[in-house]
């Protein structure tokens, strides 16, 4: 099978070690791609944005099947111009990875279809942006989302007025673009936040959905979440303390009534759903959509699935996927992101890496090579995954592998689930106080 896959960092290279594990030979090339990704096929130079590009060489290598990595591809278009090839693209068309490339139109799908969320407000004007904020009655922080794209960048958790209205203004005037001249304002929900991938296969006269394990993402730079926000510092799931009936009020308040929107406002959807999760003292609420795999999450999924990944993303993105439980590893997985110095506020490129042997998957996301020296490239630099039969085997097994990948100023954060298995230790579940 001839795959395409769309990308250039550890997500990508996670799908890509996943998809040549496949049963059946798989051919792979990667667009943009990376070094790291050139050991395990060809490169593409293709600018993702570009949907025409992206199609015109499809259509000359005929590829079987497109995997779209991250959403800006999408959100573009670029599944809606290889499919109009007659190529399956794993990956949303335009209008249904508006999901993830507008929070207004998120947030309205949502209260349209009856989806526990936070109560919102979407303002496009200065004065009454300012108006609301100054008469804000949902107590604080109030939560600030730019409605497009705003590479992870374009939400802000403002704890006072003053900052609430230096942020407000700061979007307005073009922070990110037209992506913050519309706003999201949303209360803030106070919980366990967690992250619940779902495969779906969705039309007018089909609807096929699957969940995979829900996983917890850790923001923060540094340990006990102290810091500022990143892309993801680490990963783990599924999360020891969610029982089946958490996992089944997902999804019947979250999951079906998205799937029945998606069929009700004529939305093709054949990829995956990332939800992003807020367990609240009223249960689980939906904080946003995302339109593909998470970063770090799709490196602990990948290590979870017991499917030839090849063959399940042909089937959704053909259109003939059969719901059923997917086949998955009975353990934990866990993935721990080493960063770069200076990362978040920056990221000190070109510093050599030190790689010895590691006992457990060793993924690139931010690397590149020169002269057989892999050399620093990005803010998340490489990320270590593995999985083990519960959650303390896990993390011992990356503790063990962490010194076998170094770099001067490398960031790690080495309570990835600490804090989550001592909560199950206790003996406490999700609903209780986090």
């Amino acid at each position: 099978m001839k795959i395409l896959l769309l990308g250039s960092g550890g997500r990508e290279h996670a799908l890509a070690l996943k998809l040549r594990a496949s049963s059946a030979a798989v051919e792979l090339v990667s667009a943009p791609g990376s070094d790291a990704l050139a050991e395990l096929g060809a490169c593409a130079k293709l600018d993702l944005e570009k949907p025409a590009e992206v199609a015109q060489w499809c259509a000359a290598h005929r590829p079987d099947l497109v995997v779209a990595g991250p959403e800006v591809p999408l959100v573009a278009g670029v599944a809606d111009a290889v499919r109009a090839l007659g190529i399956p693209v794993f990956g949303h068309d335009a209008a249904t990875a508006h999901l993830e490339g507008s929070k207004a139109f998120a947030k309205a799908f949502m209260q349209r279809h009856g989806i526990p969320t936070a109560a919102s407000h979407t303002i496009s004007d200065l004065a009454a942006g300012e108006a609301l904020i100054r008469g804000w009655a949902h107590g604080y922080p109030i939560v600030l989302k730019a409605d497009g794209l705003a590479a992870g960048k374009g939400v802000v958790l403002a704890q006072t007025q003053t900052e609430a209205l230096e942020t407000f203004r700061a979007f307005m005037a073009g922070q990110f673009g037209d992506a913050s001249r519309t706003v999201v304002f949303e209360a803030p929900l106070v919980g366990m936040e967690l992250s619940l991938h779902v495969l779906v296969d969705v039309d007018a006269g089909h609807a096929a959905y699957a969940l995979l394990p829900a996983c917890q993402d850790h923001k923060r730079i540094f340990d006990d979440d102290r810091g500022p926000n990143t892309g993801g510092m680490g990963a783990f799931g599924p999360l020891p303390f969610l029982s089946p009936e958490d996992i089944e009020r997902m999804r019947t308040d979250l999951v079906e009534p998205t799937v029945k929107g998606l069929q009700k406002d004529g939305l093709v959807a054949r990829g995956v759903l990332f939800l992003g999760v807020m367990w609240t003292a009223k249960g689980p609420e939906l904080l946003e959509y995302n339109v593909r795999f998470g970063d770090p999450e799709t490196q602990v999924l990948m290590q979870l699935l017991d499917e030839d990944l090849a063959s399940l993303l042909l089937e959704v993105a053909e259109g003939r996927f059969v719901a059923r439980p997917l086949k998955l590893k009975p353990h934990t997985a866990i993935a721990v992101v080493l960063a770069a110095e200076d990362y978040p506020e920056g990221a000190r490129k070109g510093v050599p890496i030190h790689v010895g042997e590691p006992a457990v998957t060793l993924i690139h996301a931010g690397t590149r090579k020169q002269d057989g020296q892999w050399l620093t490239n990005g803010g998340r630099v490489m990320n270590l995954a593995t999985s083990a039969p519960d959650l303390t085997a896990a993390r011992a097994a990356i503790e063990a592998a962490l010194p076998q990948v170094h770099w001067p100023g490398m960031q790690v954060r080495r309570d990835i689930g600490l804090k989550a298995l001592r909560h199950a230790q206790a003996g406490k579940t999700i609903q209780d106080a986090w």
